[in-house]
């Protein structure tokens, strides 16, 4: 009975020391839930800079202050500096300044107030704050240093980047502008007849569509009077550019036009203003007169070749004629050639008059072999004749000369070769074999007349001692 009565009093403990127990435990229970939230949440929600307009904001209301601030109250701001900069139309620097204001109640102040925000401005804010993290150990206090990006509202303006912009054949005037638009006047000067519309998937985008016959070359002004942004802002004044249509192609031949004594290997080249984007279409375009068996090849985007499957003919003349006009070549700004075109040139001949002015005489040679040898009475000192190799560039039969100290109409068998130097006849000398011409080579005229016969257009002269 007594032992009962031990077992019982050993299993008897006090209700209300229980119900301590029980709370002590449910309370380090909450506390270690509470410290566990409290790290979770601040490894999820990290302590930082706040700052409004947000970083990257983009069309920010002027009215708008420079709110700077840290997240949770876990931290406190130790400086901030801002820089405005001004951009133009195209997003580019015009100026920049420092703003200097302090921070009170979270708000940027100038010594004038607010920070007043101004229109087509960057504003770089960098902040130095102390910042808390919250970890197992407890707070910890972090130096960071962060760098905030805003721009405020944007004036519509165009962006006129090119001194002059191209309008090709059947292309519209673009006009960029550097935000949205609903709306723009412009004016043409001179005025001619035109449309325009605002490019609904890129309303930052216009075009002015031409609406008269296209005529390359011309030169206008393009005023953009007024422009209304999607953000409602006016253009606060015009803006000019130079519009010009393109200019019309042009094409230089090699060998010129009345180019003598070409070489009978010569491979004739037509090059062109700018790069033709049409090349495929010169085949039917260009021709050469008499036809001569060998092919065109592009050796430059600009620059077309031909290649004779054989040597030209001494003494020939050849003519290259290339088709102009809207459906011809074009090329790569949409400029083409107003006209036809055409280029002729001589092949230089088998024949050579060779001048020796030391022995006076005038030699005549076909395919480097001496035909005949001539007497001849050369410029005398006082007036020397030329030296040098030229060509054959005109004949005729009779020729008025005149110049100081001397009158002789009528000078028969004349060819010339470098302005008014000549080879002619000379009926008044009365002796040959001494230099006594004003700077021409005299002949006998039987002589001189033989000479013109036997000598075709583009024939070599080389004159020397």
């Amino acid at each position: 009975m007594s032992r009962v009565t031990s077992i019982q009093r050993h299993n008897s403990i006090p209700l209300n020391s229980r119900r301590r127990r029980t709370i002590a435990l449910a309370g380090i229970s909450l506390l270690a839930v509470i410290i566990l939230l409290y790290i979770t949440l601040g490894s999820v929600f990290p302590a930082s800079v706040k700052i409004s307009p947000a970083d990257g904001s983009k069309e920010v209301p002027l009215d708008q202050q420079l709110k700077i601030s840290t997240s949770w109250l876990r931290g406190s701001i130790k400086s901030v500096t801002v820089k405005e900069t001004s951009l133009d139309p195209a997003g580019s620097s015009t100026g920049e300044k420092n703003i200097d204001g302090h921070l009170q109640d979270g708000v940027f102040l100038t010594s004038g107030g607010p920070m007043q925000l101004h229109s087509n401005c960057r504003y770089d804010v960098t902040v130095s704050a102390e910042l808390t993290s919250l970890t197992f150990t407890g707070p910890h206090h972090n130096q960071v240093t962060d760098h905030f990006s805003f721009t405020t509202i944007t004036t519509p303006a165009p962006i006129f980047s090119q001194n002059v912009q191209v309008v090709p054949m059947g292309q519209p005037i673009t006009v960029d502008f550097n935000t949205p638009i609903k709306s723009f006047s412009y004016q043409l000067s001179p005025d001619i007849k035109s449309s325009s519309r605002i490019d609904s998937k890129n309303p930052t985008r216009a075009y002015i569509d031409l609406n008269t016959p296209y005529q390359q070359g011309e030169k206008f002004n393009l005023t953009i009077t007024a422009a209304t942004g999607k953000n409602g802002v006016q253009m606060p004044h015009s803006y000019t550019q130079k519009v010009s249509t393109t200019e019309p192609l042009k094409v230089e031949f090699v060998p010129g036009d009345g180019e003598a004594a070409v070489a009978t290997g010569e491979r004739p080249t037509l090059t062109f203003s700018e790069d033709i984007k049409n090349q495929d279409a010169v085949k039917d375009l260009v021709s050469i007169d008499p036809a001569t068996p060998g092919s065109w090849a592009w050796v430059k985007p600009n620059r077309l070749e031909f290649k004779p499957d054989q040597d030209w003919t001494e003494g020939s003349k050849v003519t290259i004629k290339l088709k102009g006009g809207q459906d011809a070549l074009r090329g790569v700004s949409g400029s083409f050639l107003r006209e036809d075109v055409q280029s002729t040139f001589t092949v230089q001949p088998s024949k050579m008059i060779d001048v020796n002015l030391t022995e006076q005489r005038v030699r005549a040679y076909d395919n480097n072999q001496l035909v005949r040898t001539l007497i001849c009475s050369s410029g005398s000192q006082a007036t020397p004749s030329l030296t040098g190799t030229y060509t054959v560039y005109a004949k005729a039969d009779k020729v008025n000369m005149s110049g100081p100290g001397y009158n002789a109409p009528n000078v028969p068998w004349v060819l010339m070769f470098n302005g008014d130097y000549t080879i002619h006849g000379n009926y008044w000398a009365t002796r040959f074999g001494v230099p006594t011409s004003h700077g021409c080579v005299g002949l006998p005229v039987p002589d001189a007349h033989w000479l013109w016969d036997w000598t075709p257009i583009g024939t070599v002269v080389r004159i020397h001692y």
